[in-house]
């Protein structure tokens, strides 16, 4: 588009404390080669505890031609929030510790790699999102042990070792996971049981491909998958992972999926703690609505 009378514009947001980067260099790469192939460029930092998915929307409507998120899961999970139905395609430029969603898409994560695919060929993937209440969300939501991980994680420590941080906390929780009673509305069916995680899983759950690949976690399949997991202790890990992962079972001793193409409701007995995203939204009981390849997003 260089050298035409328009001059396309991106709406950066970028996410300062994201990876080990420099973050003033980081932003002079990022607008150098995007004026270089003829954009100009609006960028925002993101501050703690913003409304990020309201500065997406209002940019939005003040006219941009694409938006770009510039950082870890966290801010691609927030800026995808405030897209929702936009014609305006979302780029991303993974400078977290562990970009979940990136490797999902199999996204280069480089500047010049990635900013090459967005302004040049491309193809573009419309990811569905989850509303809960007010809010939307992109990636996961969940009860449970990872609640306790996220919980025992400081905020210096997610931003230095990603999911490592979560694992590390996960290894110290050896004996005595909780089991919770809980009754699940999935399409208007009803399941009741007992387990010491509910996940429900969107994408980007892990990225790690492979386990995507075996639970069958699409990112614009029009659905989200519901893992129950049902370990007593850490001790229950393998058995779980041979049911879920190796057998692929639906249903098993210490595994249970179930999924969910327009509502799922969650209650639980006694109320639990409710994480999206990486951030605590509440507690049970929680309704979740899909909502279906809401947000475009640009991939190889």
């Amino acid at each position: 588009m260089t050298g035409t009378s328009h001059h396309p514009t991106a709406f950066i947001v970028l996410n300062p404390v994201a990876g080990i980067g420099n973050a003033g260099l980081l932003e002079r790469a990022i607008e150098s080669r995007f004026h270089h192939f003829g954009w100009t460029t609006r960028i925002h930092r993101t501050q703690p505890d913003e409304d990020t998915p309201a500065i997406v929307a209002a940019e939005l409507a003040r006219g941009v031609d694409l938006v770009v998120a510039a950082g870890g899961d966290g801010t691609v999970a927030s800026v995808l929030a405030g897209m929702a139905h936009s014609h305006v395609p979302l780029g991303i430029l993974p400078t977290g510790t562990w970009n979940a969603i990136a490797r999902n898409l199999k996204l280069p994560f480089t500047v010049f790699r990635a900013i090459q695919l967005m302004v040049g060929d491309h193809n573009i993937k419309k990811l569905d999102l989850m509303e809960v209440g007010d809010s939307l969300h992109a990636m996961n939501l969940s009860m449970g042990i990872s609640v306790n991980m996220i919980k025992s994680s400081s905020r210096e420590e997610k931003r230095k070792f990603g999911i490592i941080s979560y694992l590390t906390n996960l290894f110290k929780q050896v004996v005595g996971w909780k089991m919770n009673r809980y009754t699940i509305d999935a399409d208007g069916v009803r399941y009741r049981g007992r387990a010491s995680e509910i996940f429900v899983a969107n994408y980007g759950m892990m990225g790690i491909a492979a386990i995507e690949k075996r639970l069958n976690v699409i990112p614009d399949d029009g659905k989200v998958d519901l893992l129950i997991l049902r370990p007593r202790t850490f001790l229950d890990l393998p058995a779980l992972i041979w049911q879920a992962l190796i057998k692929r079972e639906k249903r098993a001793p210490k595994y249970r999926e179930i999924s969910a193409i327009k509502t799922l409701t969650i209650r639980t007995t006694p109320p639990m703690q409710v994480q999206a995203d990486g951030d605590l939204i509440g507690v049970t009981p929680i309704k979740i609505t899909v909502i279906p390849r809401a947000v475009r997003v640009i991939v190889p």
